[in-house]
């Protein structure tokens, strides 16, 4: 029968990135990284966004005045955050190690990641609490909920190949700003908007269905490897299965929806959204 001892000492032999201690270490640079992203990203929504939507859609209202305007900067900020974040976790997933049912794994990499994420749900939470078009308890609660998961995956050297496919399954995210960034300035009925609820769909599938499956089996694994519930941090433990358990119900919940949509699509009876 093995212990946690001889767990750990299975992973440091298949691993030469494991680490002995699984606890908290938050690292100056990870907390730099996470204050710098938080100044970014506001700095972002304050000034960049309306001048940039200005430019881009200037028959628009003023993106300062009107109600939908502060959903389509926040869509606009969402949709920066997605270009830094989804390339990030694509480019760790194929072209660092990160052994996939690793428990206690130095990434700093990964950590990094969760700063700049971090960051940006500080941001958004703040946004949801201030702004009053964006002040919606289930938009509360989802900035609150992932940014204590984000900070959790940048403070423990765990699991981080589950943590990095969350960065992952911002990739569809591109999708779903586009689409509402198109229907905030009364694009949403074009043959570009089509494809992108076309692609919409398949990345949604692939990265937060399939790629999701895979990584269900992985935690399986996991949690199956002799000495787990001895060893992992009870917050990581946490992240990796409850709130993961919660995010994965709705993935299938709105990619029902978005097949919901395709089919009136289709058929020619979807209103306006």
């Amino acid at each position: 029968m093995f212990g946690p001892a001889s767990s750990l000492l299975w992973f440091e032999m298949e691993h030469p990135a494991a680490v002995h201690n699984p606890g908290p270490v938050l690292e100056a640079t990870n907390l730099v990284t996470l204050c710098g992203s938080a100044v970014f990203f506001l700095l972002m929504f304050v000034y960049v966004a309306p001048a940039v939507l200005r430019k881009v859609f200037p028959s628009t209202p003023s993106y300062r005045r009107t109600r939908g305007s502060s959903w389509t900067m926040r869509k606009f900020l969402s949709q920066v955050h997605t270009l830094i974040m989804a390339p990030l976790g694509w480019y760790i997933y194929l072209f660092t190690e990160l052994p996939p049912r690793a428990l206690f794994f130095d990434h700093p990499l990964v950590r990094f990641g969760a700063a700049i994420e971090t960051g940006y749900e500080i941001v958004g939470l703040f946004l949801s609490l201030f702004i009053p078009a964006l002040r919606l308890p289930s938009f509360i609660f989802h900035h609150a909920l992932v940014s204590s998961m984000v900070a959790i995956q940048m403070i423990y050297k765990c699991t981080p190949h589950a943590h990095n496919h969350g960065f992952i399954c911002m990739t569809s995210n591109l999708f779903v700003n586009n689409r509402v960034l198109l229907n905030g300035v009364g694009k949403g009925k074009t043959k570009f908007a089509l494809w992108n609820g076309i692609a919409l769909a398949v990345v949604f599938f692939c990265v937060r269905i399939a790629m999701l499956g895979v990584e269900w089996w992985h935690g399986f694994h996991m949690v199956m490897q002799p000495g787990y519930f001895q060893t992992v941090p009870f917050l990581v433990f946490l992240v990796d299965y409850p709130c993961n358990f919660l995010f994965t119900v709705l993935n299938v919940y709105w990619f029902y929806k978005i097949c919901v949509i395709g089919w009136k699509t289709a058929f020619g009876k979807a209103k306006h959204d």
